[in-house]
């Protein structure tokens, strides 16, 4: 009887918290491949090994000008900052 009362009350605590929206495992960025000439879009699809890699790598690379995530189909900016030294 404790056992179950432990195992329902130790479910509610790790269950899924439905406020946070999942991201898929996809980015979008607007890529400048030349210097001075209008930036284009990319899309990333990853495998999960992969992602947070090459979202680090974009993140430090210079010709990326937007961010954006896949939110349940949904695409959602990322601000990346006003100051252009930053970029």
């Amino acid at each position: 009887m404790a056992t179950e009362k432990t195992e329902k009350t130790t479910a509610k605590q790790v269950g899924k918290d439905n406020a946070v929206p999942e991201l898929d495992l996809a980015f979008g960025y607007y890529w400048e491949e030349n210097a001075g000439a209008d930036p284009k879009w990319h899309v990333f699809h990853g495998q999960p090994a992969i992602f947070r890699r090459a979202l680090a790598d974009a993140l430090l690379n210079r010709r990326l000008k937007r961010l954006y995530f896949a939110v349940n189909g949904v695409w959602v900016e990322m601000p990346l900052g006003s100051d252009p030294s930053l970029r």
